[in-house]
């Protein structure tokens, strides 16, 4: 590789901290709906929806953190605090309680929106602008950091909670935020000086003081962790708060766009019209740990040698075909790179939506080609891979988008809207996964219950298929305003 294009050694050290931060999310991700459904013993219906309002929120919350590291704190500080309630949320899902299941929630709502926005945007600042030809490479091997932490994930936690209990599981989730925690600590020397508090004037300075002792005050956060309590318990204020704060990060990103000069004015607004395509996606990728997980464990032939897999070990499918595709994509990006053509950020976005479309259009055909409900898990296997592979396709060049083309001192808010991308989307996904539940007070067949989840699927795919067609016509135009016109 060439000097011009060797990456940072801040790259690999935000790709070790965030590898175990992933580790711990993907652990409780992939076990909580099972844990809702066998352990808590709520129905599909009640498990979907408050799967889905922890999810829609916890990719809400990062608007908030992105804003206060922007603007005050810095990033550094930030994320310290978000992984130490991290690591506390995870530890408290131990305990198996209905009040401590939704505190410690609560905790990981919190934490999750310090911690995610100051990563991504640590990362970002190690480029120089959108037009480093290494930021879009950089972005794809920091995503399979993220993709190794879930692949252990689900592989860890299914054979601890099928071993020893759902609570040993949830225990290794904490201790993988503690290890990706002490490595930022006492690795930070290869960030140089990014990430610190932005230099005010001295009245600012004195409201950055305000805002660090607000952020510290223990009953500040345990206030925030009452309100979380609170719209968990009550899933249908989640949906209320979602839209509210949403409209608000939305008028603060429009707000901001037209206060920049134009081409920094047009290069949000062109983000902003792929964000919102990007919610297609995300809402059947949101499915995975949800209609899928449940799928998976009523309708696929998990046995290989006689021995039975566990259900939540294929959430690893995802990150191990990530893992595998990521060296292949990121050469293939290079190589883009390298040409006088540019290659739009929006085609992309749309080869990724068409690829996830594809994935639960091979399940429906899974489910038509079984003649007794249940199928083999080479389709689950296929599905996996066309949905990873569309993944590699947006979200890392999305954050890559984000951060690039982001103002000064516009990057949390940028990474933020991006993440409330997913948070409408996994409102969506737990209305959407409805379609795919299965009558707890029935009992249906395997034939039955395949049925129900092929059409689910069938309609999934082909509405993500339409999104693609209809974002293909927006293409010349997105290019033209981003500035990606060769």
């Amino acid at each position: 590789m060439s000097p011009t294009l060797k990456q940072p050694k801040g790259l690999y050290f935000l790709f070790t901290v965030e590898l175990w931060e992933r580790y711990a999310f993907y652990t409780v991700n992939g076990l909580l709906i099972l844990y809702l459904s066998k352990a808590l013993l709520f129905s599909d219906d009640k498990a979907y929806s408050l799967f889905a309002a922890f999810s829609a929120l916890i990719w809400l919350t990062p608007s908030i953190g992105g804003f206060l590291a922007d603007r005050f704190l810095g990033f550094r500080k930030v994320l310290v605090v978000g992984g130490l309630l991290l690591a506390s949320g995870y530890a408290l899902l131990a305990i198996h309680n209905q009040h401590a299941f939704y505190i410690a929630m609560s905790f990981l709502l919190i934490g999750n929106g310090f911690f995610k926005p100051c990563i991504e945007g640590l990362l970002g600042s190690l480029y120089d602008g959108a037009k480093d030809s290494r930021r879009d490479g950089g972005f794809t091997i920091y995503y399979m950091g993220i993709n190794l932490g879930g692949m252990l994930g689900p592989i860890v936690s299914g054979f601890l909670a099928a071993k020893f209990g759902w609570s040993v599981g949830f225990i290794a989730a904490s201790c993988g935020m503690l290890v990706g925690l002490t490595i930022f600590i006492k690795g930070k020397k290869y960030l140089g000086d990014k990430g610190y508090a932005p230099e005010l004037n001295i009245q600012s300075r004195i409201h950055n003081s305000a805002v660090l002792k607000w952020l510290t005050n223990y009953g500040t956060i345990i206030a925030a962790i009452c309100l979380g309590y609170f719209l968990l318990y009550h899933v249908r204020y989640s949906n209320f708060t979602l839209e509210a704060l949403g409209t608000l990060i939305v008028a603060a990103y429009l707000y901001s766009a037209f206060k920049q000069v134009k081409d920094d004015r047009n290069k949000m607004l062109g983000c902003f019209v792929l964000v919102v395509f990007s919610i297609a996606f995300w809402t059947l990728y949101q499915q995975a740990p949800m209609s899928v997980n449940l799928f998976t464990e009523r309708n696929v032939d998990r046995t290989i040698f006689g021995y039975t897999i566990p259900t939540v070990m294929f959430q690893s499918l995802n990150p191990i075909s990530i893992v595998i595709l990521t060296p292949f994509m990121n050469k293939f990006w290079g190589a883009v790179g390298r040409r006088s053509w540019i290659m739009p950020t929006a085609l992309k976005f749309i080869m990724g939506i068409f690829l996830m479309a594809l994935g639960f259009l091979v399940l429906n055909w899974s489910v038509k080609l079984s003649t007794t409900g249940i199928v083999p898990m080479f389709w689950l296997v296929l599905s996996y891979l066309l949905q990873s592979s569309g993944e590699l396709a947006l979200s890392p060049i999305g954050l890559s988008m984000m951060t690039g083309m982001a103002p000064k001192n516009m990057a949390g808010l940028m990474i933020g809207t991006w993440y409330l991308a997913s948070a409408a989307s996994n409102a969506i996904a737990g209305i959407i996964a409805k379609m795919a539940s299965i009558p707890d007070d029935t009992h249906m067949t395997a034939l039955q219950t395949a049925h129900i989840y092929g059409h689910a699927f069938s309609l999934f795919g082909w509405s993500a298929m339409a999104v693609a067609g209809f974002a293909l016509l927006w293409v010349p135009f997105l290019r033209k305003i981003m500035g990606e016109v060769a």
